[in-house]
């Protein structure tokens, strides 16, 4: 854990940093279906036949008609004029709660024709709580430096003056396809950006495998001024 303390006109300042890795427990997959009916809501999950068809398939790998959820629709008119027998491109959400199962849906999703994989959203749901612990873990440490550098100094700590926190991540994907499965990439983002991979690749051969995971590194410093006074003459 890198650390660095000085002392400044009675305060000690200590400064530490840390780093951790989450994994996705969780993944929204945006899908395009085309279509070649139209229908609005909930009654395209039934009566587009593409959409059912996509339904139909994540059902046999364990997706539940609850994870599906439609995002937009775009119909496809003949000079103006919308019906039924207008053909139409469904966007459409997946949520995947079994991480373990998303290479078996990419892979089935590739071998549907109508549809096409837009993007994919990564959720942490445990993230809030681990950066509460790791700050706590930070804020406790800084502590006990302080106590070191003040006893080494020969005074006292007076109490906190001044306490801040920055956190910043890079996230680590192994998504792009290629043959054999998917190569890796890493970019640094912001706190609290939005998580979101894009796809854009021809559809694979029976052949080829899959290896989706999902990781981020996140790097926490926390920085902690005491003030101090001169210990007691004994």
């Amino acid at each position: 854990m890198p650390e660095q303390a000085a002392t400044e006109s009675g305060i000690i300042v200590v400064e530490l940093s840390a780093e951790h890795e989450l994994e996705a427990d969780h993944v929204d997959a945006v899908v395009e279906v085309k279509a070649s009916e139209f229908f609005t809501g909930n009654a395209a999950f039934t009566n587009a036949r593409e959409v059912a068809s996509l339904v139909s398939r994540m059902g046999e790998l364990g997706v539940p008609a609850s994870a599906f959820t439609l995002q937009a629709v775009q119909a496809e008119t003949s000079e103006g004029l919308l019906s039924r027998s207008s053909s139409a491109r469904y966007t459409v959400r997946i949520h995947l709660a079994d991480m373990g199962r998303v290479g078996d849906v990419l892979a089935a999703l590739s071998a549907l024709k109508q549809a096409t994989l837009r993007e994919l959203r990564w959720g942490y749901t445990r993230e809030p709580e681990a950066r509460q612990d790791w700050l706590e873990a930070l804020a406790r440490e800084s502590v006990k430096k302080a106590r070191r550098v003040a006893a080494g100094l020969g005074v006292t700590l007076a109490g906190l003056h001044r306490f801040s926190e920055r956190t910043w991540e890079s996230q680590t994907r192994v998504f792009g396809l290629r043959a054999g499965g998917y190569g890796g990439d890493e970019e640094v983002m912001p706190r609290g950006a939005m998580t979101v991979a894009s796809y854009s690749a021809a559809r694979p051969s029976a052949a080829m495998g899959f290896t989706v995971s999902h990781r981020k590194k996140v790097q926490v410093m926390a920085t902690a001024e005491f003030r101090t006074h001169p210990a007691p003459e004994s």
